[in-house]
């Protein structure tokens, strides 16, 4: 069984590298089953979800070993229930949280038993946040755990309950497959990168990486702009993509490879 933790890389490492830092251990509450973080560079925190306790435990940016969260979102007015992925609206100070078959928003500095401040239906997968457009981007349709699904749905930011989204990206001849955890978007450009797993257990599974554009008036069953890492091209098995905008990469983690890996790809950025 893998040690509960969070660890902290130099942003250059590579091959077999220790962690700069980690944090772990009882205070921390930190668990398995943990399938995506949130960092806010604004405040200079981030959120990771508790899997077993019901809660998102929020840390200092520069948190290190056994050290306690500074604010716990835990308790019944929650509605959490084995939160595994979490996603942030730095600009709007919100933080949200798949939940299966919705998605439930907090304010970023909610703490203890608190409600929601909004609940959307149909919206339980990935999700992420483009608060240029105003715009909210979730994985749907299926496709298994950590908030998989085939298409990607675009509501507004700021939608609730049965509101309906605005469109989708998927179909027979968008190249949508199974995706695995959280995905990451290009706010300037209108871009969304993300990462797909085979539809077995096997190493020689057919995953890639695809960057698809979700600009409005290119919705609807369209291609990605581009593919990378397979088949054969070290991606196996998927499990959630970040960018670098500054340095312009991409990094997808591979449970399979037990990895992260990154492309230089300033084509996106």
């Amino acid at each position: 069984m893998s040690h509960p933790q969070i660890a902290v890389f130099a942003r250059l490492a590579n091959g077999n590298a220790s962690p700069v830092r980690a944090i772990a251990g009882q205070k921390s509450l930190v668990a398995r089953t943990t399938h995506g973080i949130a960092y806010d560079d604004i405040r200079d925190v981030f959120m990771v979800p508790q899997f077993y306790g019901q809660a998102i435990l929020v840390f200092k940016g520069d948190a290190n070993g056994e050290v306690a969260p500074i604010r716990i979102i835990q308790g019944p007015k929650t509605t959490l229930v084995n939160p595994s992925v979490v996603a942030l609206d730095e600009v709007n100070q919100e933080i949200y949280v798949p939940q299966g078959n919705h998605l439930l928003v907090f304010p970023e500095d909610a703490n203890g038993d608190v409600a929601p401040i909004r609940v959307l239906q149909g919206a339980g997968g990935n999700v992420a946040i483009d608060a240029v457009h105003n715009l909210l981007l979730a994985a749907g349709g299926g496709g298994g755990g950590g908030g998989g699904g085939s298409r990607i749905l675009i509501f507004d930011r700021t939608a609730s309950g049965n509101d309906k989204p605005k469109g989708m990206i998927g179909g027979p001849h968008s190249g949508l497959g199974r995706m695995m955890g959280p995905f990451a978007i290009y706010v300037p450009k209108q871009e969304v990168i993300i990462g797909f797993r085979g539809p077995g257990e096997l190493a020689d599974d057919a995953s890639f990486a695809g960057v698809w554009s979700y600009e409005s008036g290119k919705w609807g069953d369209t291609g990605p702009l581009f593919t990378f890492g397979g088949p054969n091209g070290l991606l196996q098995q998927t499990r959630g993509v970040t960018i670098d905008p500054v340095h312009k990469e991409v990094i997808v983690t591979d449970k399979r490879v037990n990895a992260a890996i990154t492309w230089d790809i300033p084509e996106i950025f």
